[in-house]
């Protein structure tokens, strides 16, 4: 036999439709709300992430410290330890 959730049976649905729904009172009693404009504040929790690298989201523990080295870094274009790529003399030329 297979398993059927009463959800999805006809008696089920036919009890959700049985009750009487209340009437509509007339319009002409209804509440009026101002229609003045309101300003819409944008969520920014729903924000996307700007493009570019992505962020790290991992924890950083022991084994991530990486061991101090004396060397210092070099120009990705010119192989020079006093600047890097962005500001490199040597780049345009």
């Amino acid at each position: 036999m297979t398993y059927v959730n009463q959800v999805y049976k006809i008696e089920y649905m036919s009890n959700v439709w049985r009750h009487v729904f209340p009437l509509i009172p007339d319009e002409r009693k209804w509440l009026f709300v101002s229609l003045a404009p309101f300003k819409l504040l944008p969520d920014r929790e729903l924000h996307r992430k700007p493009k570019g690298r992505p962020c790290s989201t991992r924890i950083c523990n022991n084994m991530d410290i990486r061991e101090v080295t004396n060397q210092q870094r070099l120009c990705g274009w010119c192989r020079n330890p006093s600047h890097i790529t962005r500001s490199c003399p040597n780049r345009n030329s």
